[in-house]
């Protein structure tokens, strides 16, 4: 059975919007993508993850 995979020194960003863009860390730029935040069991916006950097943007009020 393998393991997940857990990425290393991850940006977690916190915003006050539901959808976010993201065009890479500093020095490692990957295409400009647009994101919309996951909901909770509540239906309140939690949180989205980049595909390409892995950057964790949170929700916060």
């Amino acid at each position: 059975m393998s393991e997940p995979i857990v990425p290393v020194n991850v940006e977690t960003v916190v915003v006050h919007g539901r959808k976010v863009v993201c065009d890479g860390p500093e020095g490692g730029r990957h295409p400009r993508v647009y994101l919309t935040m996951v909901d909770d069991a509540a239906g309140k916006p939690d949180h989205v993850v980049c595909p390409y950097c892995s950057r964790v943007f949170r929700f916060g009020e």
